[in-house]
C-alpha cells in the first residue's frame, strides 16, 4: 500500500461523487459556539461536506480570527458564512429558503442521528460548548438528534459530533 498522489486523490473524489452523491442540501448554524479552533474545525468540515453555508449566531467567534485560521486552513475563504446576531433571523430565513433545522442536543425526545427522517436540505443547529443548544433555539427547530455514547462522557466535542451526524446526512442512509 502508498498513499496516493494529489492526481490520484483528485480522481478518487470525483468517482466517489459520481457513484455516492450527496443525499441533501445542508447548512450549519453555530449558536454561540465559544472556541475559536473549534469554529475553525467546523470551517473545515462544512468545506469536506460541501456545506452551503455556515451561520455564525450571536458570540460564535467569525473571520478573521487567528484560532480560526489556524485550524481552518483557508477553508474560511472557500465556505460561505454570514453572522447573524438573532437566532430568529436565522431560523426564519432558513425555513423560508425551505431548510428543516435539525439541533444535535441531548434533549427530550430527541432521535438518535442514524434513525432520524432527513430531508433534502438540511440546517444542523449547533450549541455551544458549555450550554448547548438552548431551550429558545430548540422550541425554533424542526427535530433534535443525538450521538449515542458508549463510555463516561456525556458528549463528544462539537466539531467532531458535527463531522459524524453530517457524513450521515450526506452519504448514509439516513437523507430520504
Amino acid at each position: 500500500m502508498r498513499q496516493l498522489s494529489k492526481t490520484e486523490i483528485k480522481r478518487l473524489q470525483k468517482q466517489t461523487a459520481k457513484t455516492r452523491p450527496r443525499k441533501a442540501a445542508l447548512v450549519f448554524l453555530l449558536q454561540n459556539l465559544d472556541d475559536p479552533v473549534n469554529v475553525g474545525a467546523l470551517f473545515r468540515i462544512a468545506d469536506a461536506c460541501g456545506v452551503r453555508e455556515m451561520i455564525l449566531v450571536g458570540d460564535t467567534p467569525a473571520p478573521p480570527h487567528p484560532g480560526i485560521s489556524l485550524t481552518a486552513r483557508g477553508c474560511e475563504r472557500r465556505v460561505a458564512w454570514r453572522h447573524v446576531n438573532r437566532i430568529e433571523e436565522a431560523a426564519a430565513a432558513l425555513k423560508g429558503d425551505g431548510y428543516h433545522l435539525v439541533a444535535l442536543e441531548l434533549a427530550r425526545d430527541a432521535q438518535m442521528y442514524t434513525e432520524y427522517p432527513y430531508p433534502d436540505k438540511v440546517c444542523l443547529v449547533l450549541g455551544s460548548e458549555g450550554s448547548g443548544v438552548w431551550p429558545k433555539t430548540l422550541r425554533l427547530c424542526d427535530g433534535t438528534i443525538f450521538i449515542p455514547m458508549y463510555g463516561k462522557g456525556p458528549s463528544l466535542n462539537v466539531h467532531v459530533a458535527a463531522a459524524v451526524v453530517a457524513y450521515h446526512i450526506l452519504v448514509g442512509q439516513g437523507a430520504r
